[in-house]
């Protein structure tokens, strides 16, 4: 007798249009995380620096604060999967960039600096469309299982990416990297044009009775600042997550310091170190797929961050290959459920017409994640490796929980 359970997860896959979109971001994630390990060391050898490695990744942040309302609006204005190949091809334009001055011995602390903007330029036009045309094509009620699809994809790449990275920059150097992630962009984008962009309508806006006006960029940009004004979980949501991804996230520059200088494993084991936490992510990610979020999903943010806290610190003062990994498997396991929550709120509050400027603030919040980048480096640089941990830990859930205090609109999310 044939079971008549069927996981939510199969449902959403049977959409051909959301496998498309799977495929193309999973190869666009690889190259994320292939691109990120590599950048780190690559400014390790230029300048064996906590510093210089924070203010590589902190930069792209400059973009990301100013970029995503923007595309949000151009992502509601015209077709979501072009403005998201163009995107993709400048990341692959920038990564070709970098693995030239690599080849050419022409490389500085500053290219690399330069490069991180435009990288982050592209995450900005990029994002808020991307995360509006998974709303366009998955159903409410089936949102938090695909975002945990989407988190496999994703978490799958992580993974993989900082092993393939390891192994590459140990054999043939790291401009081969770089070259692996052009070709997997221009790969990923050609997928795009597999999912065909939904209707839309234009939106009534304003009260003018110019028909031009009431669709006009600037009317919208407005509108889309407006409504996350007035709408209080957005408002409180943004700040908490912007919180959390400025102070809470120390630990990644610090990564290749340890691999080469406290644990002594090399460039080999900093790949181990990145495809252990990309483990843990992916394990994370196939459980949101199947089970979903439980509905108090502030309340699964702030446990989640709890258990991130005790794994930075963990790590931090380990001098132990096994119970390092151990802590960055635990802190990948739970990243899932953490980010799955965020984004299922971000979504689930933005009304049609709004979607891609809803889902900017998600983007210039998690964006900010570069900002931690920074802020770890420069903490350690300053005060010290274990210090600058328990620092970030310190500044992560406590930051979630005042929150939640004062936000009768975010404990109901």
């Amino acid at each position: 007798m044939r079971s008549k359970f069927r996981p939510k997860s199969l449902e959403v896959l049977a959409d051909a249009q959301f496998r498309a979109l799977i495929l193309s971001q999973a190869i666009f994630d690889l190259g994320i995380f292939i691109r990120g390990a590599a950048a780190s060391w690559v400014v390790l050898e230029l300048t064996h620096s906590p510093l210089w490695i924070g203010l590589v990744a902190g930069v792209r942040a400059i973009p990301i604060l100013i970029l995503p309302m923007f595309g949000g609006v151009i992502a509601d204005r015209f077709d979501r999967r072009k403005l998201m190949f163009a995107a993709g091809l400048l990341t692959a334009a920038a990564s070709g960039a970098t693995g030239l001055l690599i080849v050419t011995d022409t490389l500085v602390p500053w290219h690399m600096v330069a490069l991180a903007i435009f990288g982050g330029i592209s995450y900005s036009l990029y994002s808020p469309a991307y995360y509006a045309l998974i709303a366009d094509i998955v159903p409410s009620e089936r949102l938090s299982n695909a975002n945990g699809i989407l988190s496999v994809a994703q978490t799958t790449g992580e993974m993989i990416g900082p092993v393939i990275t390891g192994v590459v920059i140990a054999s043939s150097g790291t401009h081969t990297a770089y070259w692996l992630v052009v070709v997997g962009n221009l790969i990923g984008v050609t997928l795009l044009f597999r999912i065909r962009e939904p209707e839309r309508t234009a939106p009534v806006e304003t009260d003018s009775a110019d028909p031009l006006e009431k669709t006009s960029f600037t009317n919208q940009f407005s509108a889309g600042l407006r409504y996350a004004r007035n709408t209080p979980p957005l408002r409180w949501l943004t700040v908490l997550v912007a919180a959390q991804n400025i102070f809470g996230v120390a630990i990644f520059p610090l990564m290749p310091i340890y691999a080469e200088e406290i644990l002594e494993i090399g460039p080999t084991g900093f790949g181990l170190m990145g495809g252990v936490f990309g483990a843990g992510t992916l394990i994370g990610a196939i459980v949101i797929s199947i089970t979903g979020i439980h509905r108090r999903r502030a309340y699964v943010m702030v446990s989640m961050g709890l258990v991130w806290d005790i794994g930075m610190v963990v790590f931090g003062y380990s001098r132990s290959v096994p119970v390092s990994l151990a802590a960055l498997f635990a802190m990948g396991l739970i990243s899932m459920p953490w980010v799955t929550s965020v984004l299922t709120m971000f979504q689930q509050a933005a009304q049609k017409e709004m979607r891609a400027r809803v889902m900017s603030l998600f983007v210039t919040s998690m964006g900010l994640f570069s900002v931690g980048w920074l802020f770890g480096g420069a903490v350690a640089e300053w005060i010290g490796n274990e210090e600058a941990l328990v620092t970030s830990a310190l500044l992560g859930t406590p930051v979630a929980v005042i929150a939640l205090l004062l936000s009768k609109e975010l404990r109901k999310a």
